[in-house]
């Protein structure tokens, strides 16, 4: 059974840009190399600098999500945010189920 999860992660203030550039590099990254994560969506709050970015992830099932965990790319992500401090605090997560709406091809 698929499992899906949005994520919340604000930068600090000022990082937004870069937060932007790492986090699209680690999505790039994701759809390459793992092809048990079925969606991998990255969205930016219109608000400038001091954006919140969420991602939408949808995993084939618990193990494509642990493998997910512990990719090459995805750990590296982690150390960039660490190294260079690029977020206020840890992301929000919610595992979510889908309970209505409508999606299309854009």
């Amino acid at each position: 059974m698929p499992i899906d999860i949005l994520a919340i992660i604000t930068p600090k203030p000022g990082k937004a840009d870069r937060f932007e550039e790492a986090i699209t590099k680690a999505a790039a990254a994701v759809k390459e190399n793992e092809p048990g994560v079925l969606r991998y969506h990255v969205q930016r709050d219109n608000k400038g600098d001091d954006s919140t970015f969420f991602v939408l992830e949808t995993y084939k099932d618990k193990a494509a999500l642990d493998a997910h965990g512990k990719a090459p790319h995805f750990r590296e992500f982690g150390r960039t945010l660490k190294k260079e401090g690029l977020v206020a605090g840890p992301p929000k997560v919610y595992f979510t189920k889908a309970v209505g709406g409508y999606a299309s091809k854009l």
